[in-house]
């Protein structure tokens, strides 16, 4: 992806709930070229399997990895990353487990970086006592508000129902997994790419701890309007989507993080206007793919919404 955006991803939560664990799970299990900055070294255990080198403030990962100290400030550590070659496809910043996502997420709108997703953990063991401490509570739910995803850690040490009860008054909407030991399919964190070829069945992704399912659709061209509607139409439990959208004003890039989504021209922005249909360089085809919680939607449900005309 040489001269796009890179992606940032943000993992939150208060100490102790798992993101060292989940960043690990992460690098081992991504096929990305992944960029990790941490807030200091000793903070980041990483797995040995992992560990190639290190040389200075940086380590270099046996899977081409890299990871950053933050000793040095964001900004700093942000301006590094732009000049790494092969350029990084992805940036994941560990937020320190007192700090507020939110302010570590705006940075990721500096030239040369996109916000993708703010993962905030919730410790499923902890969560309702430090959120109730009249020391450290008001940090703790203070870190929910910039979720676009709520990954409720160590379920096997507690009763989630309770938890998922203080979540639904703290962060009603936000859409949440429960995991142990913050076993998560990467898919879920990194950009979904939308399949080539025929419409697919939705699967089931059960091997790296938590189910989720996957939906598809193919189509033609799609009024802009119909995108916007099935958008606002799409349940919070369709933690990620991504398509490109073959519209009569040209190719139009379809994101869905949490319940966050955005519809964009494909390609450079500010270029001439874009083809109109029936133009051989207007696009064709639209493809679309979501991943959510266990039937959250169907593929009848995508064709009915953007039209299953094939």
């Amino acid at each position: 992806m040489s001269g796009g955006r890179i992606a940032v991803t943000v993992i939150g939560g208060y100490l102790g709930a798992g993101k060292t664990t989940l960043l690990n799970h992460l690098l081992a299990t991504s096929d990305e070229r992944v960029a990790i900055l941490v807030n200091d070294f000793g903070e980041l255990n990483i797995d040995l399997a992992l560990l190639e080198e290190a040389e200075g403030n940086a380590v270099t990962l046996a899977n081409g990895c890299i990871c950053c100290s933050l000793v040095d400030g964001l900004a700093n550590a942000l301006a590094d990353i732009a000049e790494l070659e092969p350029r990084p496809d992805r940036l994941v910043i560990e937020a320190s487990g007192v700090a507020d996502p939110a302010g570590v997420a705006a940075f990721s709108h500096r030239k040369g970086f996109r916000l993708d997703l703010v993962v905030v953990l919730v410790d499923g063991s902890q969560f309702a006592a430090n959120a109730a401490d009249s020391y450290v509570g008001e940090t703790v739910r203070g870190q929910l508000p910039a979720a676009d995803l709520l990954v409720v850690n160590k379920t096997d040490l507690a009763d989630p129902t309770e938890i998922d009860d203080l979540l639904d008054e703290l962060a009603p909407g936000v859409p949440r997994v429960h995991t142990v030991n913050a076993v998560l399919d990467p898919a879920v964190l990194i950009d979904l790419k939308p399949r080539a070829g025929d419409p697919v069945e939705a699967g089931h992704i059960h091997d790296h701890g938590v189910p989720f399912e996957t939906w598809s659709f193919e189509g033609g061209v799609i009024e802009e309007k119909t995108i916007r509607a099935m958008a606002e139409a799409l349940p919070a439990a369709i933690v990620r989507a991504k398509g490109v959208i073959a519209t009569p004003d040209g190719s139009r890039v379809f994101q869905r993080v949490g319940t966050r989504w955005s519809l964009t021209e494909e390609g450079t922005p500010g270029t001439a206007s874009s083809p109109r249909e029936g133009s051989p360089d207007v696009p064709s085809r639209t493809q679309l793919v979501a991943i959510g919680l266990p039937g959250a939607i169907s593929e009848e449900w995508l064709g009915d919404q953007l039209g299953s005309d094939q």
